[in-house]
Order: structure tokens, then C-alpha cells, then sequence
């Protein structure tokens, strides 16, 4: 929204000491100053904030407003130095993947948002200390079978064990008259360029040869420090091992567990991400699966959002529970542990909500804690109000935070509801910032990097002034 008056710092964000992890909505809020000084003070205490500029537009700041896993969702705050109307935003963030340090987005203006043929501008936001810096990648001008990097949820960013380097990449899948293929776009920021694979093997013995030709991707996250990874949570993982980037392979691990799903429900995809997630904690991967019949009931797409409710659980049918998987060495899953779903809906913390006995949704493992388990809880299917809640291996519920009521939360809620969080542990590398000096001299060196090279360069970054 349009700063009025004098600017005022931000709030939640230049104080608090750092959470080890958050969970990070992948939609961004834009916050409209009437100049660049004006948005540098609003920035001016923030440990988070970092300096960036446009292809072709502003310069402006970028910030993270963070809040610990039990009280809430972090957010990516862009701080556009132009006033607006606040029902036209003039740009839109969005958060793509995240791996230690380093959280890729796109920024996005209205012009992009109405061509399908261009994708936003992509940077990559470096968590450093006191001094995090902002990078713009250079536009892809490779093409492939299918249009790169127009998905946000379908990039991916790795940064190389023991190497000073990262890739940014995104991969396609279709069908072939010879069979299924597979092309990578890849962007190394050691030779500051994007290059296209344009046929990527499979390393089909490792599963029998499982994988399927009706492949989505929902989500990417890195793994391991050589591993891209990208989901499909109808089907399994493809992973894709970077360490020899000269080279590399695909390796499809399918879920476990007998559920499978009909090709219609994998063309319709509606939501497979409400119960089921992949992430990574304690440096494993965990998969996640909460027992549901959402699909089985889905007949009728356009009426998706008049589902009725679920029917009571009956006693010929087995006990409904999430469950948790662990990848071990040989790529294959271990059952970790499971959570009894009414053990969890006869907690005193459960019932004091005055709700029926709701599944939990878009769950996400705890970053440092494997027997974590942070969820939404929706009063009724899809409406109706909202708490995160973080449940433990024995089902009891460890916190519950309501849904915000600020205006702000509820129309990004209202809008975005459906978009699975990023969990992240790049706050843990920042350190708070005595503060911040005139934007001038950064804008000026920042401008000269911009007109040398187009784009800043790795190894020259700039820091985000004190």
C-alpha cells in the first residue's frame, strides 16, 4: 500500500533474534513508498533488507518480515519506491525455492503478468551476516520443447557441497513417440549463463521402471548438496545429481504405500499438496502422507469448492493416521513413524477449538525436528477459520496459532489460500545490522555494476550497507 506521510520502519522484523528455520510464503507482499529514501527507511532497521534493481525499471529494497514456525508465516516484502493505487499493485513478488542460505524469487510487473510468453525477472537473495545481497540473473534466451521458466513452483536453486557456486534449474517432462523425455535449463553461477540439456537420461533400473507419462511437478527443493529435486505428489521424486553437471541423470523414486490414483485425477490435479508434502529435515528427506478420500470423492471439477464433508469415520475401515517416510542411502523409504489422527482429535487443545474432527493440511516436517509436524486446520473444507498448528510423534498438539485478522493476511490469504509454504533455514545465516547508510552510494555502485555486466556478478556483490 502507498506509504502515507512521513515512512515509518517495518515491523516484526529489525528486533527479534533470528528463528532457526521459518516457513516462508511463496507469495510476496508489495509495499508502495512515494521514493526510494522514503522505502530505505522504512528498511532502515531491518537485518533482512537488501538492495536491488529492476531490468529496465527502479531501484528498490527487498525485506523478509520473519516470525518463528509456531507463531506463523514468514513473507517476502517488496518495497517499490513508487506511490500507486493500492488496488494495482505496480509489481509482484513471488518466492520460487530456497536452499541454505540463498532464496530464489521472481518479480513480476503487469505487463509480464499478461504475457504467457515472457517470464519475470528471477534473483537470487543471499543471506550473509549483517550484509545480505540481492542478484539479478541474466534473462534466459534458450528455448526447449516447452517454454522454461514460467512456473514458479518448477525451479529450483543448489548450492554445490564444498563449492562456491550454485544452479539455478528447471526441468521439463513430456512424451515422445520413443518415449519419455526430459530436458534441464540451467543457470551456473560460475559461468554467469544459462544453458539448455536437451535430453536427460533416465536411470530407470533403480525402480523397475515405474515412472509415469502423466507427470506434474508441484514442488523442487535441493537436497544432499548435489540433488535437485522435483515432486510429484501423485507419483514420487525425480531426483537430479548435479555433482557432475557435465552429465547428469534422473532418478525416479515412487512413493511409498498402495494408493494410487486415477489418470483423470492426475490430469485434473486439484491439490494433491493438501495431504502430502517432501522436505527436508535433520538433512534427510521425509515424505508425508495424511490419510484422505479427497480424490476419490473429486467427480465433478467445478464443483470443487461445494465438496460436502467428509463422511465419520467407520469401524470396518483402518485407523486414519499421517504418516512419515525416511529416504535412506538406497533410495529407498523407511517408515519413520505415524501420527493417530484421533488420538490428536481427542487433545483438550484440539477440542477446545469447538470444531468436528477436520484433517489437517499442507503439512510440513520441522526442519530440526523429525517428529515435528506443522499443518493447517480449516473449521470447514475449504472456508471458514484457520489455525497452524504443530503436532508431535504422539499427537499432542504443541502450539495453535490463529489465522492473522489484519486486513493484509486475510486478502493474501483469501486469495493464495491453496499455495503450500516453504520451509527455509536461510534466516539462520543472517545477523543483525548496526544499520543502514545512504542509499546513494550504494545506488551508484550498484548502478555501475548494473551497466558493466548487466546483472550483478557473483563474486562481486554488493552488501547491503550498515
Amino acid at each position: 500500500m502507498p506509504t502515507e506521510g512521513e515512512p515509518q520502519p517495518e515491523e516484526g522484523t529489525g528486533v527479534l533474534p533470528n528463528p532457526d528455520w521459518v516457513m516462508l510464503g511463496r507469495i510476496g507482499r508489495t509495499r508502495c513508498h512515494n521514493s526510494l529514501g522514503a522505502a530505505r527507511v522504512a528498511v532502515n532497521k531491518n537485518k533482512t533488507a537488501a538492495l536491488l534493481h529492476m531490468a529496465g525499471g527502479p531501484f528498490c529494497y527487498v525485506s523478509f518480515t520473519l516470525a518463528a514456525p509456531r507463531k506463523g508465516v514468514s513473507y517476502l516484502n517488496l518495497h517499490w519506491p513508487e506511490g500507486q493505487d493500492a488496488a494495482i499493485p505496480p509489481a509482484y513478488p513471488s518466492v520460487r525455492a530456497a536452499d541454505k542460505e540463498l532464496i530464489l524469487f521472481d518479480i513480476s510487473t503487469p505487463a509480464q503478468t499478461d504475457s504467457y510468453l515472457v517470464p519475470p525477472d528471477l534473483f537470487v537473495y543471499t543471506a550473509a551476516g549483517s550484509s545480505p545481497s540481492v542478484q539479478r540473473l541474466p534473462p534466459c534466451t534458450e528455448r526447449g520443447k516447452k517454454p522454461f521458466l514460467m512456473d514458479n513452483l518448477a525451479t529450483g536453486i543448489l548450492r554445490l557441497k564444498a563449492e562456491d557456486r550454485y544452479i539455478v534449474a528447471d526441468l521439463n517432462v513430456y512424451s515422445e513417440e520413443a518415449g519419455l523425455r526430459a530436458e534441464l535449463c540451467v543457470f551456473d553461477s560460475y559461468l554467469n549463463k544459462w544453458e539448455i540439456t536437451p535430453k536427460i537420461a533416465f536411470d530407470d533400473h533403480i525402480n523397475g521402471g515405474q515412472f509415469t507419462n502423466l507427470w506434474s511437478t508441484h514442488h523442487v527443493f535441493a537436497f544432499a548438496g548435489r540433488f535437485l529435486c522435483w515432486i510429484d505428489y501423485f507419483s514420487g521424486v525425480l531426483l537430479c545429481d548435479f555433482s557432475m553437471t557435465d552429465s547428469p541423470v534422473l532418478r525416479f523414486v515412487p512413493f511409498p504405500g498402495e494408493k494410487e490414483y486415477h489418470d483423470k485425477v492426475r490430469v485434473e490435479n486439484y491439490l494433491p499438496e493438501r495431504f502430502r508434502s517432501v522436505s527436508i529435515s535433520q538433512g534427510k528427506m521425509r515424505f508425508v502422507h495424511i490419510d484422505n478420500d479427497f480424490h476419490d470423492r473429486l467427480h465433478d471439477p467445478s464443483q470443487w469448492i461445494q465438496l460436502p464433508e467428509r463422511k465419520s469415520h467407520e469401524q470396518h475401515q483402518p485407523p486414519q493416521k499421517i504418516t512419515i517416510w525416511t529416504l535412506n542411502s538406497k533410495f529407498e523409504w523407511d517408515l519413520h513413524h505415524d501420527i493417530s489422527l484421533h488420538r490428536l482429535w481427542g487433545q483438550p487443545a484440539y477440542r477446545a477449538l469447538g470444531i468436528h474432527q477436520r484433517l489437517p493440511e499442507f503439512p510440513i516436517i520441522s526442519a530440526d525436528d523429525p517428529y515435528v509436524l506443522c499443518c493447517t486446520l480449516r473449521e470447514k473444507e475449504f472456508r471458514g477459520k484457520r489455525w497452524m498448528i504443530m503436532v508431535d510423534g504422539h499427537a499432542c498438539v504443541r502450539s495453535c496459532t490463529p489465522e492473522s485478522e489484519s486486513a493484509d493476511a486475510k486478502a493474501h490469504h483469501a486469495q493464495f489460500h491453496t499455495v503450500p509454504l516453504l520451509p527455509t533455514v536461510f534466516c539462520k545465516y543472517l545477523e543483525r545490522p548496526a544499520g543502514m547508510t545512504s542509499e546513494n552510494d550504494k545506488v551508484t555502485t550498484l548502478s555501475k555494476k548494473h551497466k558493466r555486466a548487466g546483472f550483478l556478478s557473483k563474486n562481486r556483490k554488493l552488501k547491503c550497507v550498515r
